[in-house]
């Protein structure tokens, strides 16, 4: 796995899984024993945000940033100034998980200069099962959307090739190739390939690490 640095932001296309990969990391930091704050700077999607589970987080010691009372639904950038404590406070770990696409990521271009470097990665999470990366082109082309908007180089890749619950390994690992071809195009590492943890002992022996993951985001109608 690429090496950890203070600050951890995740971004991606609509549908990446993101949200879910920045949740479980930040649970993976917190059992190791550091100080997390989690950081909620996805503007777009309405339903799968940190703020959803803030208490289920808050429960492990992980804090919580974000938009709070009549605008913790809101689809405006309202960007608590806590965002920067968290970025310059050195004795903590922040886990930021950023809106999809070129939109979502401007938002984190209000932070460039608060990012010292070398304090931090970006990932892209990419899931091929996606309308815009489902071919390396596309992959490609919604990366550099990313850094265009952010002003900022994406570090590594992460592969979450997914259907839901329709997934099995064999969906995983086709659409895990595409994404170590568009690693390789981009001269990037994969930091880890994501899957859910009742397939992970059927996908031991990857090139790249695994990531078990335990979903907590539901939809509203979603029972549970």
């Amino acid at each position: 796995m690429l090496k950890s640095k203070r600050i951890s932001i995740f971004t991606g296309a609509f549908g990446s899984g993101k949200t879910e990969l920045a949740l479980n990391y930040a649970i993976k930091l917190r059992e190791k024993g550091k100080k997390v704050t989690a950081v909620d700077l996805d503007l777009i999607n309405p339903y799968f945000r940190i703020r959803s589970v803030r208490e289920a987080l808050e429960t492990r010691g992980i804090h919580v940033v974000s938009p709070r009372g009549k605008l913790a639904g809101a689809d405006v950038p309202a960007l608590p100034p806590a965002i920067l404590g968290v970025l310059e406070d050195s004795s903590t770990y922040g886990v930021v998980d950023v809106g999809g696409d070129d939109i979502g990521a401007a938002a984190l271009g209000r932070f460039k200069n608060n990012l010292a470097e070398g304090s931090f990665n970006l990932y892209f999470v990419v899931n091929t099962y996606r309308l815009h990366t489902r071919d390396v082109p596309g992959i490609l082309s919604v990366l550099n959307r990313v850094e265009k908007a952010s002003r900022m180089q994406v570090n590594a890749l992460i592969s979450n090739p997914n259907l839901g619950s329709e997934t099995d390994p064999e969906t995983i690992l086709e659409g895990h190739r595409l994404v170590l071809e568009a690693a390789h195009q981009l001269k990037l590492p994969v930091a880890f390939l994501g899957v859910r943890r009742n397939l992970a002992d059927r996908l031991k022996n990857q090139e790249v690490p695994l990531f078990p993951l335990d979903l907590m985001l539901k939809l509203p109608w979603q029972d549970g």
